[in-house]
Parts: C-alpha cells; structure tokens; sequence
C-alpha cells in the first residue's frame, strides 16, 4: 500500500491519523490531536496468555487484540486508540481496508465503550433508520434497494451510535457496500464492473459518496426471515423484545462483552430502546420483495407508524 505524510481520515465519528493512503475514508485537515492512529510495524502471528479467541480474533491478558485474515492480514489494537498493521500485511488493500472498516472498527469501538450496532443505515428526511441483524438477512442488500431511491447511505455493517444531550445520534460509518453479485446486478450495474471488496471473497463493493455528519437516530429496525409469509411484516417492538438477543443488534456481542463491556452493552441497548422506537420487519426470503421491505422502512420513517 501507498504511503505518504500522516493525514486524517474520517473513521467512524473519530480522526484517526496514518501515513497509509486510505481512499476508502473521507480525508480531514490535519489539526490538534488524533483519537486513534494507525502505523505499520511487527505484529505478532499470535499473542501469548489468551484470555479470549475466535478464529479470527485474539485477546490477550494485557487487554491487546490481534484481528488476522488467515496468513495475510494482521492487526493489533490496544487500548481503542493505537492500531499497528503488519509490515508484511501492507501491500493487501482491499483486505486491509476490509477489515479496517470492520472488524477492527468493531474491537476500537468496544474498547472506547461506543455502542456499534451489527446495522446498515441511511438517512430518510433528516434522521437514519439502523437496519439491524445477524449476517444474511439482507441488511446491505436492503440499504442499497433504499440508496437506489437517492437516500443518503449512512454506514454498512457497523452503525455506530452516540448518545449526546438526551438523544441517539447515528454516526457516519463505511459507504462501501458488500453485496452479493446478483443483488448488486439487480439494483445497480453487472457485478463483473465492481471490485471486490476482498480477495478471493464473491461479494462485490458498491462505493457511494460519505454522508456528511451524525444525525438523529430515528428508528431501529430488526430484520428478520420468515419463509412461511406471503408478504413481509412490520411490527413494533417494546420491552425487552425491542433488543434482546443482544447477538441480533450488537456488532460482535461475543467480543464487547470479552473487553469488558457486558453490562455497558445491556445499559446502552435499553437506553436506545428508551429514546428510539424499534420495529421488526419480517421479509418472506424472497429476493423479490425489495421494494416492498424499502416501502415499509420509508413509512417507518415518513407517516411515523
């Protein structure tokens, strides 16, 4: 990967300084101090005296978390400020910018006690809906459908929320849609002319322009699958249905509650729940119900249902 003078870049609400050449985020004036920085340097295969692991994520006793793509890729973040890239990982971009985005952006902002939410997002008037769910409900797929009708994409994967003068903001994330080659060629253009977003991974990155600034939180939408129905639902949610599982709504549950944050996480979930109301929409599974799942998300958002 290209490198320059540090710059700041854009990274989730946050400025993060790196002398790598990151397109994929919005660049900034350089002025006054970094909240987080990224550099290059010697990152170890595996940490020692693992308090936690997945396959692709290490903790350590000491509060370290090594994010590694098999061989390739290998970050180390401590501290939910410092992150150091493997000198040997430096010449794999989009891998880099793909975990970067995600799975990184998710142990920082566990580490800083943020609440990321497992949503996709954009922005209907003037306040973001979170699309929220596990992997495969089709929260990007959905997000692009609504990016097609000229609605501001917010952020992909990880929805950051922040919680200032008694409300829930949505703070602009990654506007970089992964999709899947027959959803991309069906909302926008044939798959063949996207990139991928990582190597050797079929799905295919759609780049929209950054949305400018965190704005109001106006609705959270779980998404959900049910095979049997003939058209979808949209139902509200209160009490505890409205966030719990928790592993449904929150980024990697598993890995904020390892750092820490297992009773940060539950307080912040009812607490959103508290100022934002939440919704299930229940799709059929048919990949021809997009504009009907789009139409009930903007109604959510236009006629306040």
């Amino acid at each position: 990967m290209a490198r320059s003078q540090a710059e700041d870049r854009l990274f989730y609400g946050y400025r993060l300084r790196t002398s790598l050449r990151l397109e994929a985020l919005p660049s900034l004036p350089q002025e006054g101090e970094a909240d987080i920085t990224l550099e290059v340097g010697d990152v170890p295969r595996h940490l020692a005296a693992l308090t936690w692991s997945s396959p692709f994520i290490e903790i350590g006793e000491d509060g370290r978390v090594l994010v590694h793509f098999g061989d390739g890729v290998r970050f180390l973040v401590r501290d939910g400020w410092r992150v150091v890239l493997d000198e040997a990982s430096a010449s794999c971009l989009g891998d880099i910018e793909a975990l970067l985005l995600g799975t990184v952006a998710g142990v920082l902002l566990h580490q800083r006690g943020d609440l990321p939410l497992h949503a996709s997002g954009v922005v209907i008037g003037n306040r973001a809906v979170a699309l929220a769910g596990p992997s495969g409900r089709g929260k990007s797929t959905l997000a692009a459908a609504l990016a097609a009708q000229e609605y501001a994409l917010l952020s992909d994967d990880i929805f950051r929320v922040r919680f200032t003068d008694g409300k829930a903001w949505a703070v602009p994330g990654s506007s970089r849609l992964r999709l899947w080659p027959h959803a991309a060629g069906l909302l926008f253009r044939a798959p063949e002319t996207l990139v991928t977003g990582r190597i050797g991974h079929p799905k295919r990155l759609l780049v929209l322009p950054p949305a400018p600034e965190a704005v109001p939180l106006g609705a959270l939408i779980r998404l959900r699958i049910d095979t049997r129905l003939k058209t979808p639902r949209l139902t509200r949610l209160s009490g505890p249905m409205a966030i719990m599982p928790a592993e449904d709504v929150v980024y990697r549950t598993r890995l904020g509650r390892r750092l820490g944050r297992r009773i940060g996480l539950f307080q912040d979930l009812a607490r959103l729940a508290a100022l934002v109301p939440v919704f299930a929409l229940t799709r059929t599974g048919d990949p021809d119900d997009l504009s009907d799942l789009a139409r009930l998300v903007v109604s959510v958002m236009t006629d306040g249902i």
